[in-house]
């Protein structure tokens, strides 16, 4: 399941276990929109999927609730605005690209154990002991990893004045954090760029990656997937749904269904918590306009 199937199975577990103290005719209802760029899964099996969750929901609980999988964000951004839904669930550089902070109400975050932190690491006996060692490698990234692209963009920018694909030999997709670190291991690759969660799981899976490696940077990631509520939602909607959140891995059902998904678990969080995304997008705006004013180095 992609990081974002998890959080909609957050929101979806905070609203099983909360909405039975909600009054069956209240007026307010949950309106959930949620979009992704990855398409691992077809429009058939999303659709399916959503709409037997909002049928069991609507079912247990007595109100209506409807989860909407959008394929154009400027579809959901109107939708959010006029009220249609009142919720969203996607990564964070879609929040911070096409909504503004006070739009925003409170919400949750995923949290997987190691971490989200993005992690850059090279081969033990590599030659690689700075950014300026970046030049002419070969590095294996995440494929659509928007705030991974954005990271490496702004360290090749910063030190070297040059997009990344002018700066490496090589940048690599793959599909999974093991496989990039693999990439490494088998001298494939001379770098990988992978999340805390994965490296955790990529060393279990295989312990002799560990001593092959040595760590470069880490960049700080406090989740990659958040869920929020429109500040114009009824306040006693948000508190009922979310008061559950802090303690959803205690409960049998809720510490079964996280563990299936690898979820260490969910914690609530705030708008504020996109403004550091902010401003990682930022230098790489203010970095890539340097580089283009100053032709990049020869």
């Amino acid at each position: 399941m992609t990081g974002l199937g998890r959080a909609l199975l957050g929101w979806l577990l905070a609203l099983e276990s909360a909405l039975l103290a909600w009054p069956a005719d209240a007026e307010e209802t949950v309106r959930l929109g949620s979009y992704t760029l990855r398409r691992e899964w077809s429009r058939a099996e999303v659709r399916g999927t959503y709409e037997l969750w909002a049928q069991e929901l609507a079912r247990k609980f007595r109100i209506p609730v409807t989860i909407t999988q959008y394929e154009d964000v400027g579809e959901l951004r109107r939708d959010f605005l006029s009220g249609k839904i009142n919720g969203i669930n996607t990564d964070a550089m879609t929040f911070v690209r096409n909504f503004r902070l006070e739009e925003l109400a409170e919400g949750y975050r995923t949290v997987m154990k190691g971490g989200w932190n993005l992690k850059l690491y090279a081969g033990r006996e590599a030659p690689i002991r700075n950014f300026a060692d970046l030049a002419g490698k070969r590095i294996a990234v995440l494929e659509e990893n928007d705030v991974g692209d954005l990271y490496l963009e702004t360290l090749c920018l910063r030190h070297h004045a040059l997009p990344c694909k002018d700066v490496f030999a090589d940048i690599q997709r793959t599909t999974t954090n093991n496989q990039a670190l693999l990439r490494v291991f088998f001298g494939k690759a001379d770098l990988a760029l992978v999340h805390g969660y994965g490296y955790e799981v990529a060393v279990e899976m295989n312990p002799k990656l560990a001593p092959s490696l040595r760590q470069i940077d880490e960049h700080p990631i406090p989740s990659l997937y958040y869920a929020f509520y429109s500040a114009k939602s009824d306040k006693a909607l948000r508190e009922h749904t979310l008061r559950i959140i802090p303690s959803i891995h205690t409960y049998p059902r809720g510490r079964q269904l996280l563990d299936i998904f690898k979820m260490e678990r969910l914690e609530l969080a705030e708008p504020s918590e996109l403004k550091p995304f902010q401003q990682l997008d930022r230098d790489y705006r203010e970095l890539k306009a340097r580089a283009l004013r100053g032709g990049g180095r020869k």
